[in-house]
């Protein structure tokens, strides 16, 4: 069984780079623009992981990261793995 990740970033020619490499690495892998959208794509269709932009274009990574942790329970126990380019 493969591990599915979703990244939510709204670089998508950096997403689309993950992406092909995790998918080279057996990982099925979708994307979100935002944070709003990538809530939704998380509710709808649980990942194994989640790879969080800190600096997205509606609510910021650190409000996503909140709403996924006030989630019922298996939800709001996704790992988060942050990335970002924020120094």
């Amino acid at each position: 069984m493969t591990s599915r990740l979703l990244m939510i970033e709204d670089d998508a020619r950096l997403a689309h780079m993950v992406g092909e490499y995790l998918g080279q690495s057996g990982f099925t892998f979708s994307h979100a623009g935002d944070g709003l959208d990538g809530l939704a794509q998380l509710q709808a269709q649980p990942p194994d992981l989640v790879i969080l932009d800190l600096m997205l274009p509606d609510i910021d990574g650190l409000e996503v990261c909140r709403r996924i942790r006030a989630l019922p329970a298996p939800l709001a126990l996704t790992p988060i793995l942050m990335l970002t380019a924020k120094g």
